[in-house]
């Protein structure tokens, strides 16, 4: 197949996750879509990241490929190759470490979309030739998502695409999810509120009309945000023929233990936020519906979390994870 004209760009965000990152990258040589270029954003992982990702893309591009400090990512000239290995200057994050990878791809002029995967996913060969397909027939959708698949049991949805979120509560239904693989086009119009985050195909257009994913989110629920921007200007839509497989929490890295800790801070502090920004008059039904998460706290004895949780409700607009550490 010719490669395209104009370059389709996948953005792939590691830390702490490189066996991942390496065999998404594998799993993307053996598409059979060829036009398409690659940015490895690496949020300033702390283990030997890096120099993994450096031999596997040698061996695997040869010389096609560059290295680029963030800061560079705004300067020219843009590195004439089709992978770009971009050193994160810190942990950005979720959205702003892809952030990154964005940015650069949208000094590429010829650029048309841009794929936006997790590093803990594997692509099925014809996943980017079916999202694009769709595109192309539907050009008033912004962002559009892929079939996720369980990697442990491809036959096996997680999301048809993606979700609806209940204002209310501040929980998430996801589309499809447990449902057969096969049974995927059944779900090809249901209402979506936003696009799972694993695998986001975004039109060039969103990206300069609506911008790029709010930072300050860091992990987990900036989909909602971000789709909820477009509102007006794009619709959302579900590629049920394009098969992304993922392996669901591998993408986090870490030790369990600590990734069950920042999990339960960003789910539950983001789910105020989204609330405070976009549903302003559910905050008393998300604020009641906390104590109840506190309960639940008590009754697994977790007494660290029940004085976190009270923490994020006073002041969900300015802390950290960093500050109850």
């Amino acid at each position: 197949m010719a490669v395209r004209k104009r370059p389709i760009w996948i953005v792939l965000l590691n830390w702490k996750g490189a066996d991942d990152t390496i065999s998404c990258i594998d799993s993307l040589l053996q598409m059979n879509e060829t036009g398409w270029k690659l940015a490895v954003c690496d949020n300033a992982s702390p283990d030997d990241s890096l120099p993994r990702l450096r031999t596997a893309l040698q061996e695997r591009f040869g010389e096609d490929w560059a290295e680029i400090p963030e800061d560079g990512v705004d300067q020219s000239p843009l590195p004439d190759a089709r992978v770009v290995l971009i050193r994160n200057a810190g942990n950005h994050g979720y959205a702003g470490g892809n952030n990154v990878g964005l940015r650069l791809a949208l000094r590429d002029s010829g650029m048309s979309h841009c794929w936006v995967l997790n590093n803990d996913t594997e692509v099925a060969a014809d996943a980017l030739s079916q999202v694009l397909a769709h595109a192309a027939t539907h050009p008033d959708q912004g962002i559009i998502g892929s079939t996720l698949a369980y990697h442990d049991r491809p036959g096996i949805m997680q999301a048809a695409g993606g979700a609806q979120y209940n204002r209310w509560t501040g929980m998430v239904r996801l589309i499809g999810h447990e449902r057969p693989v096969a049974e995927a086009a059944m779900f090809a119009g249901t209402r979506l509120d936003f696009v799972v985050g694993a695998a986001m195909l975004i039109r060039r257009a969103w990206l300069e009309q609506v911008g790029l994913m709010d930072a300050s989110y860091f992990l987990y629920l900036e989909e909602i945000d971000y789709c909820r921007k477009g509102i007006g200007r794009f619709s959302l839509g579900f590629a049920p023929a394009s098969i992304v497989f993922h392996k669901e929490g591998g993408s986090t890295g870490g030790k369990r233990a600590a990734i069950s800790e920042l999990a339960d801070f960003y789910n539950i502090r983001n789910r105020l936020r989204v609330t405070w920004r976009h549903f302003p008059y559910a905050m008393p039904t998300v604020m009641a519906g906390l104590f109840i998460t506190i309960a639940n706290r008590i009754r697994r004895k977790q007494w660290d979390r029940v004085g976190m949780v009270l923490r994020i409700m006073v002041s969900f607009n300015r802390i950290d994870y960093k500050d109850i550490r």
